[in-house]
């Protein structure tokens, strides 16, 4: 029997969606086909970013798919705890308690590279690159149960075992964006790396993207920009004001396989600038395809400073660039 196996969690999804009933547990969000994307429509987060029997074909050694599921399920519980603890702060937009403790830590960064490992787009860049990397991070010992009954899940679970351990061992910035994010099929966005041959160097070396929810974000940043400030060799905050926030939408567009998604109510494609490039898929291109690239600047947020939670709301100003302010 079929399946709609999903490519991006529906615990995320809900971050960019709304409930049409009060008490209801159907959560829209509105979506855009990449190539359409002034034909918006509002769609249940369960009919997008899925694929039918998508993991049918990972399973060579038979398998059965919902095993699959089952371990990435076991990986999604464990964060979205975490989720919860950067996000819903009652009282700031960026949180008072900052950075993450770790063994928080390690329940994100495992999300992140399965995330990265399951797009449609990725997958197959991942899977056979599993070698650069020797250090491993130790997987709980529920993920481990599951993953020890097959060769091919064990072969899953050392592949996000070595990106899970690049990603935690960088610094990470929780950010706050004035401007609306969109989010897509492809949220986790490895920058100028998203197709590189080798992911875990890429994803070693640049910047790394998660929209969060309609206005905050994790960014990870590179090498480069480390060790241009060391201030962002340490977890930090960050505070991207006016239309910086249309940069990082835009790359998550050029981005993604095949949709965009944002909250109903924080749209902010409308205003985006469009007529660039999209990223090519070099597996579907010929060479020398225009290919955007992508440089970021900015400064850490003083430890001092948060914003407050009622900037994510839309009281004023029109919606996908509200009026922010940083409170002490």
């Amino acid at each position: 029997m079929s399946t709609n196996d999903h490519t991006v969690p529906r615990m995320y999804l809900k971050r960019f969606g709304r409930l049409h009933r009060p008490r209801g547990k159907n959560w829209f969000v509105r979506a855009r086909d990449v190539h359409r994307l002034d034909e918006p429509f509002e769609t249940n987060i369960k009919n997008v970013a899925a694929v039918t029997d998508f993991y049918v074909g990972l399973n060579s050694d038979g398998v059965p798919h919902h095993e699959v599921e089952k371990l990435l399920c076991v990986i999604e519980s464990e964060a979205a705890a975490v989720f919860a603890s950067m996000l819903d702060d009652p009282d700031y937009a960026l949180p008072a308690r900052w950075p993450l403790d770790q063994p928080e830590r390690v329940k994100l960064a495992w999300w992140i590279a399965a995330q990265l490992l399951r797009t449609v787009r990725q997958r197959q860049r991942i899977e056979y690159l599993t070698n650069a990397v020797d250090d491993r991070l130790e997987a709980s010992v529920r993920i481990r149960s599951l993953a020890g009954r097959h060769e091919h899940l064990r072969f899953l679970v050392a592949s996000v075992e070595r990106l899970a351990s690049i990603i935690l061992h960088r610094p990470w910035g929780l950010g706050f964006s004035d401007t609306c994010l969109v989010t897509s099929d492809v949220p986790v966005v490895i920058v100028n790396g998203v197709d590189d041959e080798n992911q875990m160097l890429a994803a070693a070396y640049w910047d790394l993207v998660l929209p969060l929810d309609p206005h905050r974000f994790l960014w990870l940043p590179g090498v480069g920009d480390v060790q241009g400030d060391p201030r962002k060799a340490a977890d930090h905050l960050l505070k991207m004001d006016g239309g910086m926030g249309f940069f990082l939408s835009c790359l998550l567009l050029d981005a993604a396989h095949r949709q965009v998604f944002c909250h109903p109510d924080h749209d902010p494609v409308p205003v985006l600038p469009n007529g660039g490039p999209r990223l090519p898929r070099p597996w579907e291109v010929s060479q020398g395809e225009p290919s955007p690239s992508y440089i970021l600047e900015y400064a850490p947020l003083s430890s001092q400073y948060r914003v407050e939670r009622r900037w994510l709301d839309h009281p004023q100003g029109k919606p996908g660039w509200p009026a922010t302010q940083v409170a002490d």
